[in-house]
């Protein structure tokens, strides 16, 4: 049985210090976040910490792949004032990570949604900009890079983690390994554990390298059954 999947690799821009996402796929990192007016910067369920940007991937650009977003319900189409995203928050205080770890409700200490959101920011309210300053000042800071867009990657097949019963052969595993570092789709790398919330997610959408807290990798998943619904999963060997 094949498990063969393609994984898109990012190109990034070369814009030095970018504020703004603009036609770009994807914003990482920096101090900017896309909210829709009158909204508040998202703050820690644990620590009441400022959220720090992580992910804003912009689903309605053209220059994010097509078969990505085929997967991502009600995406408004490009050119327009508004852009369908999926959007990661995290706390910078690393503390926070220890009470999150198996996912509690009341502890958690990121956010991850799709939302539509105005593409133009807005940096002249008083408490955004107060909220911008804190994470700028602050630990955990990320300097923003801009995704430009993506290439095709190569065909991957499920780590030798999960050892469902591909019994590909040392070669064939060797060509289609999933590879570590940021991606879309494709297959995700693991370790001996993970931890994510309970439901159906179906394979990874997004994978990235980043520590938070003990962890080792983590990617977005999104539940089959209901597609408007994202899932942060890590795994290690912790």
């Amino acid at each position: 049985m094949s498990f063969l999947a393609q994984s898109f690799v990012p190109v990034y821009a070369s814009q030095p210090d970018p504020t703004e996402l603009g036609t770009h796929s994807m914003l990482i990192g920096g101090s900017t976040m896309y909210l829709n007016p009158g909204s508040t910067w998202p703050t820690c369920a644990t620590c009441n910490h400022p959220l720090v940007p992580l992910v804003q991937l912009n689903v309605s650009s053209e220059n994010t792949p097509q078969p990505f977003r085929a997967f991502i319900p009600g995406v408004v189409p490009a050119g327009g004032s508004l852009a369908t995203m999926i959007q990661l928050f995290i706390c910078p205080e690393y503390d926070c990570y220890d009470n999150s770890t198996h996912y509690s409700t009341e502890t958690r200490s990121w956010l991850l949604r799709i939302a539509t959101v105005p593409l133009a920011c807005q940096f002249n309210d008083t408490e955004l900009a107060e909220a911008r300053k804190k994470i700028e000042q602050g630990p955990g800071f990320l300097p923003a890079h801009l995704v430009e867009t993506w290439v095709a990657g190569k065909e991957e097949t499920l780590d030798q983690e999960l050892d469902w019963g591909q019994d590909d052969s040392e070669e064939f595993y060797a060509a289609h390994k999933p590879e570590r570092g940021l991606k879309l789709l494709g297959h995700t790398t693991r370790g001996k554990y993970y931890c994510s919330d309970d439901g159906c997610p179906r394979a990874g959408l997004m994978s990235f390298p980043t520590d938070l807290g003990t962890l080792g990798n983590s990617w977005i998943e999104q539940c089959i059954d209901h597609p408007d619904v994202l899932t942060l999963t890590m795994s290690g060997n912790w």
